[in-house]
């Protein structure tokens, strides 16, 4: 009996893969592996330089503040020189402003917005032709955005109907 067992193992077909099939299949898992782990380290690359770029961008925010204070003091200066000596400080402080993407929030002539102004007070007066709410604001303190993003919302007083 043992003779015929022998030669019925031998004759039926085997269902276990083959060595070589078993290491392709394996090859072919590793490679996907590597194919995803890959992916997954260029991801990584690009979000990691899309973070330094944020990071440079707005490194020096708070030197811009504060070199900001400095140009609302010269701003006020400039209001009562005579000679007009700060002026040319006061245009190179701004152009250097410039140079690092920091730029006035506008208020003459615009309308209230909560992203932009900050509103300390309200003067009497008539609502413009228009009718709209927070037109006709005056500036109390200049407001800046730098490469698009508010750095100081600016300081408003709105006007109201009386």
């Amino acid at each position: 009996m043992t003779e015929e067992k022998q030669q019925t193992k031998t004759t039926e077909p085997t269902t276990e893969p083959s060595e070589l099939e078993v290491c392709k299949k394996q090859a072919e898992e590793y490679l996907n592996n590597w194919k995803r782990e890959r992916a997954d380290f260029i991801n990584y690359k690009k979000d990691e330089a899309k973070r330094l770029e944020e990071f440079v961008k707005f490194a020096n925010e708070e030197i811009i503040l504060e070199a900001i204070e400095l140009v609302d003091d010269l701003e006020e200066a400039v209001k009562h020189d005579k000679d007009g000596g700060l002026k040319q400080i006061m245009v190179k402080f701004t152009n250097w402003l410039k140079k690092y993407g920091v730029e006035k929030i506008p208020v003459v002539g615009e309308k209230f917005n909560p992203e932009l102004h900050e509103a300390v007070g309200v003067k009497a007066g008539r609502i413009p032709a228009s009718g709209e709410w927070g037109e006709g604001m005056i500036e109390v303190r200049s407001g800046y955005l730098m490469r698009g993003k508010v750095i100081r919302p600016a300081r408003v007083k709105t006007q109201i109907n009386k």
